[in-house]
């Protein structure tokens, strides 16, 4: 009896032990919820903070942002852009232990006040691992491809 009591206090032990995992699915589905909370119309600072490491960095556009700076970048960028929208694809996702490395790509819509469409298609990579069991970033990387412009009249 003693030998079954230890067996179960064992696997509640374990199972209370699990943590989350890395997989494919999940760091898309990370990257889809980061890029969510990007939305122009809806962004807050607090809430990508509880997705990205501490030390998060973003490289783009010859920058080195931390999430502080990021965050300076996004707020002068509400100023003049009325939306925005992200269409990511192509993932190659390659998993360590409990890291992710995902390079994707990315096309990006900017609708601005100043009535103009940006398209913009980049190449990017992120990095990602688990944290206090929550799956977040740690680093981006952004390369522009290609982007255009298209001015609408009549808006």
């Amino acid at each position: 009896m003693r030998n079954l009591c230890l067996l179960g206090l064992l696997l509640v032990t374990v199972g209370c032990n699990q943590s989350v995992q890395m997989t494919e699915e999940a760091a898309i589905e990370k990257l889809h919820e980061f890029f969510e909370l990007l939305d122009i119309e809806q962004y807050d600072k607090n809430a990508l903070s509880e997705i990205v490491t501490d030390d998060f960095h973003i490289f783009e556009m010859g920058q080195d942002f931390t999430l502080d700076s990021f965050d300076a970048f996004i707020q002068e960028a509400q100023k003049t852009t009325v939306s925005t929208s992200w269409t990511l694809s192509d993932f190659v996702v390659s998993i360590e232990k409990q890291s992710a490395h995902v390079a994707y790509l990315n096309k990006g819509l900017f609708e601005t006040t100043e009535q103009t469409l940006i398209h913009s298609h980049w190449m990017e990579s992120a990095y990602m691992v688990v944290q206090d069991d929550v799956i977040k970033l740690k680093f981006l990387q952004s390369d522009l491809v290609n982007r255009e412009v298209e001015t609408r009249v009549g808006w």
